[in-house]
């Protein structure tokens, strides 16, 4: 109770000490008026120990502030009244009464283009989108911003020489109209001349290869822009300077220069994290991001929990088109101990990771498989030799939190016993996830299905099994607890899968969320699919690198109807 007292003396004291502050009111304007004229009074941003002199000089002046105020909104005929008045504090207040009166409309309106960019479709579009149009209200910013769209785009375009001809608005306060003239020369459309790499990390040719266009091409400062954020995405470089030489145009062309330093070469990584598919994992690696000249790079991954153990190690040189084309060679261990199996699988392979149209990412691949296990009372070894190839996109426009975005993944693997594997068998898998934004709440769809036929299936080892459960599957049961059972009721896997799954998520913070989810589906064989369902609420901690996810769901299926909890990290795409 003292220390509630002396609180409110405190602030008490504060106010009382505190000098009053004068204040401005304008009557007669409503938004998008009355901002505007506040924004440009002086007298707005005056107190009560301003000089009465000073206040009545600001007083005056801000009749004429208010109506240039009005005028860049078409008010060309406001009367404005202003005085001072005593308020309570003993502090002066003004009032100005203002009736704005009718806008100016737009009467007459020339946009003409002249040069090569009346065929240019971007400068019409521009036009055409414009608020500025006849027979609508005058607004100044509206012809502002269409001057300098349109100079804009021309000098992105590659318009070096475009010039305005003649800019002006013509008002006529009695007639309440405006007639506007706007006139711009384009002149030539330059092309990309010669491009000159300042820069000692790659090799020429190679370094070249992340040119997004050809000498000759028409100019366009977007293709720079795009330039830039390759070499970014390189991890060749540090520093990153991209410029048009504008001033030494010549012959139609403009020259183009970059200058790049090299960046850290190698690269040790290492982390911690948690899930309850994997339990906690320890992750370290090492990367060596330009073994030569010629891009060529080499790393090795680490990754140990409870579940799973990996070592795996990659080189890979870009081939063609460095940005999008790849050869790689890879190979580790993978140990893996679930509810369900037992694995030690080793594998080496060759794949080619190729851009395609469209976003689409294309990898090719060679491997071969051995794998020892163990599931159910089966312990058997095989070995594979698996030529594959799939596609997959994404599409997001924040990676982190999206509320736009799609993933679409879709494998095709199989082999032989004429490439000397221990069986033959073909599969597929397809993949997908949704998310939409609507105000506060984001919708996530997600999807999978896959299929498999094989000669003999006691011979496919665990990792070309299908199972269901756990944190990105159906949440509420274990990691890979659920699939086809043998006669002694131990889940041996399957030859399908489906899994759908429904999630609302709200947001109650700027950097946390709660959820809803259901999730339903489970591995099968012959087609016999017997969904398994979970459902249950989550929060959600979008960490600056990514979300971190708390879901408690209950399974609606089984003996075991406990609430499990999951905890899973990484983005949602």
């Amino acid at each position: 109770m003292l220390l509630f007292l002396r609180l409110v003396l405190m602030v008490t004291v504060l106010t009382l000490a505190a000098p009053a502050w004068a204040g401005v009111r304008i009557d007669g304007l409503e938004e998008p008026l009355l901002g505007n004229a506040l924004a440009h009074l002086a007298l707005d941003d005056e107190n009560c120990s301003t000089p009465e002199w000073r206040v009545r000089r600001l007083l005056r002046e801000g009749r004429g502030e208010i109506e240039e105020a009005l005028r860049a909104y078409g008010h060309y005929g406001a009367t404005i009244r202003a005085r001072l008045e005593d308020s309570r504090d003993d502090c002066w207040q003004a009032v100005y009464e203002v009736t704005p009166g009718e806008p100016v409309i737009v009467r007459e309106l020339s946009v003409s283009l002249t040069g090569a960019a009346t065929q240019d479709p971007p400068f019409r579009r521009i036009i055409a989108a414009s608020p500025l149009q006849r027979g609508q209200p005058l607004r100044h910013d509206h012809y502002e911003n269409l001057k300098q769209a349109l100079m804009e785009t021309a000098s992105r375009r590659g318009y070096a020489d475009a010039r305005l001809l003649r800019h002006e608005i013509l008002v006529h306060p009695k007639q309440l109209a405006a007639d506007i003239v706007l006139e711009i020369d384009s002149g030539q459309r330059y092309a990309f001349g010669d491009t000159r790499f300042e820069q000692d990390v790659l090799e020429s040719d190679l370094v070249e290869g992340y040119l997004p266009y050809r000498r000759g091409q028409p100019f366009d400062s977007n293709l720079l822009a795009e330039l830039y954020s390759a070499l970014a995405g390189s991890d060749y470089f540090e520093r990153i300077q991209v410029e048009s030489l504008t001033a030494q145009r010549a012959d139609g062309q403009i020259p183009v220069r970059v200058r790049l330093s090299p960046g850290k070469r190698r690269l040790y990584t290492a982390g911690i994290g948690y899930s309850t598919n994997t339990g906690a994992r320890l992750r370290s690696g090492y990367n060596d991001r330009r073994l030569d000249r010629r891009g060529r790079q080499f790393g090795v991954n680490l990754l140990m929990s409870p579940v799973i153990t990996e070592l795996s190690a990659n080189y890979r040189r870009p081939r063609g088109d460095p940005k999008t084309d790849w050869i790689s060679l890879d190979g580790g261990f993978k140990h893996e101990n679930t509810d369900s199996s037992r694995s030690d699988a080793y594998q080496l392979g060759i794949r080619r990771i190729k851009e395609r149209p469209g976003n689409w990412r294309e990898n090719r691949f060679l491997e071969l498989l051995v794998e020892e296990f163990t599931i159910s009372d089966q312990r058997d070894r095989t070995t594979l030799v698996i030529p594959g190839i799939s596609w997959s996109r994404t599409k997001s426009e924040n990676r982190l939190r999206p509320r736009r975005g799609s993933r679409l993944f879709l494998e095709v693997r199989g082999s032989a016993d004429a490439l000397g594997s221990s069986t033959t068998f073909l599969r597929l898998d397809t993949q997908g996830k949704w998310i939409r934004g609507f105000g506060k709440t984001r919708l996530i769809v997600r999807a999978e299905a896959g299929l498999s036929a094989t000669a003999d299936f006691n011979e496919l080892p665990p990792s070309l099994r299908f199972f269901a459960g756990g944190d990105s599957s159906i949440r509420g049961y274990a990691f890979e607890e659920l699939g086809p059972r043998d006669a002694d009721n131990e889940v041996i896997g399957g030859t399908g899968r489906l899994v759908a799954s429904a999630e609302i998520e709200y947001d109650i913070k700027p950097k946390w969320s709660i959820a809803m989810f259901v999730d339903s589906g489970n591995a099968f064989d012959d087609f016999d699919l017997e969904p398994q369902t979970g459902a249950g609420l989550g929060a959600r901690w979008h960490s600056p690198v990514g979300p971190v996810r708390f879901d408690l769901a209950r399974p609606f299926n089984g003996d075991d109807r406990s609430v499990r909890i999951h905890i899973s990290f990484g983005p949602d795409l």
